[in-house]
């Protein structure tokens, strides 16, 4: 891979040696990537030497003015056969399944050497996935670094109102091009720094689980996507106000999140409670409850709690387990969830499977306690930094923000270990009884 601030060029597309950090051999899934300047022209040239010559560009209203019709000009020029599928939408496109099935009758109908997906995260997320069901490759061409999900060899779809995420592949490549990112709108920008944001909170569950779970951990894996993370806290002004180097330090730092993700085969690395909190948030505008807001905003404002619950959560880590997680069923719970609510039946199922299999074993040795608790705190020292550049973004850490009110804000965090069966500082406090007086210290009452 030829990386602008992407750590690891090496190994693309193998398995390497046995990583020193955990054991494992990480596959890195993506061939080549390009961050910068040179991104527009490398791309033709990469679909040149491995003779793609008929391109379907995937685009919308807003991607294609900003990049996807100068790069299908550019292409035809050199003689590719070029051809498009533009949705008309400038706002509100989801990735769900008539999005999905549109890209599918096009790959059906043109039959395309390679798809170029080109925009950020419900354009690519489409995409993937369309093209994964046809077996054809596709190369990511981001408009913006709103979200993390470029590298990523998982599609994050909505479908009837519930985020769910299924198996699919990573691109081929990825060409991004830092004069039209540093171009895009501050909310984007801001997305994609609050996606990297959320990496502190998801380190911590990951950790965590880890600790209490006996999870697979890789340390080496986790520091590809803190390194990007702490360069883009140097100077979140200058990030939010276009500054071509830092929104290229944000975009490698998007790229890594989506290596990480696949070099471990889950999406731990990048996702814990706080991106657990966006998707309830997400399933709550499905159900006409508040207006819909872009993913990493989501996760930016989540990330402002999930933080603080963490740190209380240090105070009870040695506590024993108590009680399933996600143990649910009362009528709180299936109101804020309305007709989703049975189709999280198997989210519950695997908890209490997990709750079966761990309660007896935690705390565990005082020895393994103290290791825990340390590489926790260890991991919690850059949650104020990360709080205050949020603050300083415009992040709040009170209610009202993304319409969301103090009742609401509290089921989300209440509830949002309904939406995966994965482990999370939620879980922990749910299991030992603490979840409703941490909440009670944590979210802040209406105004």
């Amino acid at each position: 891979m030829t990386v602008e601030g992407v750590s690891d060029p090496e190994g693309a597309g193998a398995a390497t040696s046995p990583c020193p950090s955990c054991g494992l051999e990480h596959v890195v899934p993506v061939e080549h990537v390009v961050v910068g300047r040179e991104a527009r022209s490398e791309l033709g040239r990469f679909l040149d030497e491995r003779g793609l010559r008929r391109v379907l560009v995937v685009e919308d209203a807003n991607t294609a003015e900003v990049l996807g019709d100068d790069l299908s000009a550019d292409l035809a020029a050199a003689g590719h056969a070029v051809s498009t599928r533009r949705f008309a939408q400038r706002a509100g496109l989801l990735a769900d399944e008539e999005a999905v099935g549109a890209v599918r009758d096009a790959i059906a109908s043109r039959r395309p050497d390679v798809v170029l997906a080109v925009g950020s995260g419900v354009l690519t997320d489409v995409t993937r996935y369309a093209t994964f069901l046809h077996a054809k490759p596709f190369v990511s061409v981001p408009t913006a670094p709103s979200m993390d999900g470029y590298a990523s060899t998982v599609a994050a779809m909505q479908f009837d109102g519930v985020k769910i995420t299924l198996p699919s592949h990573a691109p081929l490549a990825i060409f991004a091009d830092t004069g039209v990112l540093a171009a895009a709108p501050r909310e984007m920008i801001l997305s994609g720094f609050g996606d990297l944001a959320g990496k502190a909170s998801a380190r911590f569950d990951w950790e965590l689980a880890a600790g209490v779970a006996r999870e697979p951990y890789c340390e080496a894996v986790a520091e590809r996507v803190a390194v990007p993370l702490e360069r883009c806290l140097e100077d979140t002004a200058g990030l939010l106000g276009g500054d071509e180097d830092r929104v290229a330090s944000l975009t490698g730092g998007l790229v890594e999140s989506g290596l990480a993700m696949a070099m471990v085969g889950n999406s731990r690395p990048a996702s814990g409670c706080e991106h657990h909190a966006s998707h309830f948030l997400d399933l709550l505008a499905f159900r006409g409850l508040r207006a819909h807001a872009s993913h990493g905003l989501q996760v930016a404002y989540a990330t402002r709690f999930a933080l603080a619950i963490q740190r209380l959560a240090l105070a009870h880590l040695g506590d024993p387990l108590l009680q399933p997680a996600g143990g649910g069923g009362g009528e709180d719970e299936r109101r804020w969830f309305g007709e989703q609510y049975l189709a999280l039946g198997p989210v519950h199922d695997e908890k209490q499977v997990w709750f079966a299999e761990h309660a007896d074993a935690w705390p565990g040795t005082s020895g393994h306690l103290a290791e825990v608790h340390e590489r926790l705190a260890r991991s919690s020292a850059r949650f104020e930094r990360v709080g205050t550049a949020l603050g300083a973004a415009g992040v709040p850490a009170t209610t009202g923000f993304l319409g969301t009110d103090g009742a609401m804000l509290r089921a989300t965090f209440r509830y949002a270990n309904r939406i995966r069966s994965r482990f999370t500082v939620l879980d922990l406090l749910e299991c030992q009884r603490h979840i409703e007086p941490v909440l009670d210290a944590v979210i802040p009452g209406d105004s």
